[in-house]
């Protein structure tokens, strides 16, 4: 071997694919695959009932592709890219979800405070709410996140693995969770979308990898970039559109699921009669039953449940319902809260819902597994029991303490499409409804506060409570007949402000329930009767919540005195106002029994009620312990996809070495395979060592078997640089591959278990082996 040696001078790169230089392939492959995120982006929409939620998320994947890609353009490592991309998740989601607490786009102590509690009401939220869910900060916050980790791993995966089917994954993943939890609307489509973004990727990244021998569509004549893209990409879309028209059409397409990944546990829905349909008779013929007692250190209206949907005739709700165990996922006015628990025995109260005092936050204690909706604030039996009645529970619920500074402020910002609907009036409404509402609010301004204000005072001052001479209150004219004969019971007092409320913009809706009841010696135990039952209206005012409100003479509700002015009271029988009992310590207590129907459900119908119809559907998202598993059963695909793509890799790279025939060839495989074991527990070759060189220096760490690497180096240094025609002998084939198997055999014995897991899933190790 002579002493000067010269590496051959390496040929030039060639393009990837004729026709088009490499950068603009790598420009082509990069935007689609921000369209594949963007398309998963976009399925978000299935989850969120604003459609205005999308902007800053589609922002965050376009943002966060950029990012990652001049990051990578940039040579970054991955602790560089990590840490970049994490500061760019942090200033995008200060400047898009907390400009107002940030500083110059920059997040501030105001804005980790305001995030902690923000992930923190979204986590509760998350097992209750159903899509369409409000577009809470919280919620966004936790998607925006994940869009920034999906375009982080994909362009890792694409641009530094050269993989294609694990760049796409965690746009598929973020798919998959919300078809799961999403509304169906537009499933076909979207998934079509999702599709046809998948399969231009893999066309254009196949362009990226194939070299000018490697045309898989399209004629040979004609194989450069523009034939390979066009023809791939009409393919990616003729794909994609044929199976959303005969996907569907597959027969079992319909079919119920093998298994159910929404977490259903009993009957999908179920119809109930609304606890306003027979109130008056309720209340008339229970009036001395006892409903249930309850024990608590505060009096209150104890609330069933809210209806937001009016027909014209009757108040009605539908919602679905999860499991209320622990903490509740709800969110208590932002005004001053008094925790208060109460335990409830419940004997006679014939309805499927559970009372508890506004707003319930925890399930202490309960022998029913009770079911939950933050929305319309409501406890529920299961959809296999028929009625509350002898169960006991034990709940706390945070009661506001407002004032009318809490409340008295403009409106600031658009209402949600939920507050929208609890707006809605039929089409049908008697016109007196809207023009008596604007003649009650006429001079006291546009405030929502000042508006029920003056409306409930209406009620009180011009109006009448009669039960015995009014018919039900539910009917076509009903409301119409209450207006004009100004005398009613609580259901057309309720119904009728709510009405009038919506038809000035400010979403209201009704709330069934009892007042306080009897009051014993104790001063804590209320023996709440049928005369209890009670109907009053809540308006949604920005930054309160759900205020409830008190039209009817004669009742008012404890604790609301400060910003209704209505004392709390409730009526005996013949409509006389009972005093309040003295053995109550606070002066807010009320008094004991009261005139009030009983906001029952009588039977459960098979079939439903045209008239009134509550839909729990009796099924809820995963919870956590549901999610924590989606999420492992996802990390273990993933990992078995990357396990499994690098072994491909490395049998796919032996076998193109077996296929040498050439003796030099076979002696350089022979060394790459020593080489690549040595990369695996971290001991590669530097940039500018020679062979023999790198080989000297890692035969410290192999003990004995380190002159074998040095012979081995020897051996391919001789291969690679002999003069043409000196080659080799094919004995020392042989050779190599016998001390290259030396040495992959004491590499392999000496790894520890780290190691050994590290050389199953890292793929840097092959990417140093290639970049040789």
């Amino acid at each position: 071997m002579t002493a000067t040696l010269d590496r051959p001078a390496p040929s030039p790169p060639e393009p990837a694919v004729p026709g088009a230089p490499q950068h603009q392939i790598d420009r082509w492959a990069e935007g689609s695959l921000v369209l594949v995120t963007l398309a998963a982006t976009i399925a978000f929409g299935r989850l969120f009932d604003a459609g205005g939620a999308l902007v800053p998320l589609v922002l965050a994947a376009v943002v966060a592709h950029v990012v990652a890609a001049t990051t990578r353009r940039r040579g970054l490592g991955p602790a560089a890219t990590a840490a970049t991309l994490g500061a760019g998740f942090c200033l995008q989601a200060s400047v898009t979800l907390y400009p107002h607490t940030s500083f110059l786009g920059l997040p501030t102590g105001a804005t980790l405070t305001s995030l902690g509690t923000d992930l923190d009401r979204a986590w509760l939220l998350y097992a209750e709410t159903t899509a369409p869910a409000p577009a809470s900060r919280g919620f966004l916050l936790a998607v925006t996140f994940a869009l920034w980790v999906t375009a982080g791993l994909s362009d890792w995966a694409a641009f530094r693995l050269q993989t294609t089917a694990e760049a796409v994954l965690p746009a598929v993943a973020l798919f998959t969770f919300t078809a799961i939890l999403g509304e169906s609307v537009h499933g076909v489509a979207l998934a079509a979308v999702l599709a046809a973004t998948i399969l231009a990727f893999a066309v254009v990244q196949r362009a990226r990898r194939s070299d000018h021998r490697d045309a898989w569509v399209g004629p040979r004549s004609a194989r450069g970039t523009s034939t390979l893209v066009r023809v791939g990409l009409a393919t990616a879309v003729a794909c994609a559109l044929l199976a959303a028209l005969f996907g569907p059409r597959v027969p079992g397409a319909e079919s119920e699921a093998l298994v159910d990944l929404t977490g259903g546990d009993g009957p999908s829905s179920r119809m109930t009669v609304s606890p306003l349909v027979d109130i008056r008779s309720r209340l008339v013929q229970q009036s001395d039953a006892v409903a249930f007692r309850v024990v608590a250190d505060l009096p209150a209206y104890w609330r069933l449940t809210s209806l937001d949907q009016f027909d014209g005739q009757v108040w009605s709700s539908s919602g679905s319902f999860s499991k209320a165990d622990g903490l509740l996922p709800s969110e208590p006015p932002e005004a001053t809260t008094t925790p208060v628990q109460q335990t409830f025995t419940i004997e006679s109260l014939s309805t499927i819902w559970a009372p508890a005092a506004l707003t319930p936050i925890q399930i202490d204690e309960s022998d029913t597994a009770l079911r939950w909706n933050g929305g319309l604030a409501t406890l529920i039996v299961p959809a296999a029991q028929d009625s509350i009645d002898q169960s006991t529970y034990t709940v706390t619920s945070a009661v506001p303490s407002f004032t009318p500074e809490d409340l008295d402020r403009p409106r600031t910002a658009a209402l949600s499409e939920a507050l929208e609907d609890a707006t809605r009036l039929p089409a049908d409404i008697p016109p007196l409804v809207q023009s008596q509402a604007r003649q009650v609010v006429n001079g006291v301004g546009s405030g929502p506060y000042a508006q029920a204000l003056a409306l409930q005072d209406w009620f009180r001052s011009t109006f009448t409570y009669d039960l015995a001479g009014t018919g039900a209150g539910h009917d076509e004219r009903a409301i119409e007949t209450f207006l004009e004969a100004r005398r009613g019971y609580c259901e057309q007092f309720a119904g009728t402000f709510a009405a009038m409320a919506r038809s000035l913009g400010l979403p209201a809706r009704v709330a069934v329930g009892f007042t306080p009841g009897e009051v014993d010696d104790d001063g804590t135990t209320y023996t709440v009767r049928g005369r209890n039952a009670h109907a009053w209206p809540e308006v949604h005012i920005e930054g309160a919540g759900w205020v409830p409100f008190e039209p009817t003479p004669g009742r008012g509700q404890p604790g609301t005195e400060a910003y209704t002015g209505v004392a709390p009271a409730q009526d005996t029988q013949d409509g006389a106002p009972a005093p309040p009992p003295t053995t109550v310590p606070t002066a807010e207590t009320p008094p004991p029994s009261e005139d009030r129907p009983q906001p029952s459900q009588d039977d459960l119908l098979a079939g439903g009620s045209s008239t009134a119809s509550e839909e729990p559907t009796g099924r809820s998202g995963p919870g956590a312990s549901e999610l924590v598993l989606l999420a492992l059963a996802a990390l273990v695909a993933l990992l078995a996809l990357d396990v499994a793509a690098l072994a491909g890799v490395r049998a796919a790279r032996r076998r193109r070495r077996r296929q040498t025939t050439a003796v030099a060839g076979r002696v350089r495989a022979a060394w790459t395979e020593a080489v690549d074991a040595l990369i695996g527990v971290g001991h590669g070759p530097r940039a500018a060592e020679t062979d023999e060189e790198f080989a000297r220096r890692a035969a410290t760490g192999l003990g004995s078997d380190g002159p074998a690497l040095v012979s081995l180096a020897g051996l391919v240094t001789t291969a690679t640089w002999a003069p043409a025609g000196s080659g080799p002998e094919a004995d020392v084939v042989d050779e190599a591959t016998s001390l290259a198997r030396r040495i992959t055999t004491q590499v392999a014995d000496g790894r520890d278990w780290r190691q050994r897991v590290r050389a199953l899933v890292d793929p840097r190790p092959l990417l140093a082996s290639r970049r040789r």
